[in-house]
């Protein structure tokens, strides 16, 4: 018994099946890169808003450090103390080291 295999099975491509599947792989393609470049650049939106929040938060106290020095005698004679080391006359420093 003798088997038989056909080979002439006409595959008929035709050129505008072609050109549609391309545009329709080539569409996939740009939309998905579109769709990755939004996500990216939202990414990037929030991230810049985060740091200016967190920059309008510092200049606000900032602003009321300043106020403070302009106008709080008691505000300045802290800051002398703690940065500067000043004291009062009459006071006397005593400084503890851990030995």
């Amino acid at each position: 018994m003798k088997i038989r295999r056909t080979s002439n099975k006409n595959i008929d491509i035709k050129p505008k099946k072609i050109l549609f599947f391309l545009l329709i792989v080539l569409g996939i393609f740009i939309l998905g890169r579109s769709i990755l470049n939004y996500f990216e650049m939202k990414n990037r939106y929030d991230s810049i808003n985060n740091e200016i929040k967190e920059l309008k938060d510092e200049n606000i106290k900032l602003q009321t450090r300043i106020e403070k020095l302009y106008d709080d005698k008691e505000y300045i004679e802290k800051v002398a103390r703690e940065q500067l080391n000043l004291i009062k006359n009459g006071e006397t420093v005593y400084i503890f080291t851990n030995d």
